[in-house]
Parts: structure tokens; sequence; C-alpha cells
């Protein structure tokens, strides 16, 4: 006997911001919107200073010869 593959299209269940067991769709809905809200209209500080050293090199031009020499290899 197969047993067939089903995805998990809802949850039953979720904790919001305190903790607590949210159950029932709109409930759940709620939660999400509030949480997604707060994630993307939180502003985060930031000192403007960067600290970084370059991992890239220039990047080498590659003629016309060298790639019809490679194409008749």
């Amino acid at each position: 006997m197969v047993k067939q593959r089903q995805d998990i299209t809802s949850s039953n269940c979720l904790k919001d911001a305190t903790g607590k067991v949210v159950v029932g769709e709109n409930r759940i809905k709620n939660t999400w919107k509030k949480y997604m809200e707060n994630l993307m209209n939180k502003e985060t500080e930031w000192d403007h200073e960067v600290i970084s050293s370059v991992k890239e090199r220039p990047v080498d031009h590659i003629m016309i010869p060298e790639v019809t020499a490679a194409l008749k290899k």
C-alpha cells in the first residue's frame, strides 16, 4: 500500500507574542497580522558605520581570441 503525501494547509494553534496559545482561524490570522506588522514596521537603529573588507577582486577581461581558442578545444 502506497501512502500518499499530504500537504499541511492550515494550523490549528499558534502562540502569540506573550506566549499564550491562540486557537481559532480568526484569532490565528489576527496574531499573524500583528506579528507581520510589527516585523515590517519596526525601526532599527544604525550608527552609519560599516566595517568591511573587500573580498572580491576586479573582473578579468576575457578576450575574443581566448574564447575562440577555448571553443576550438
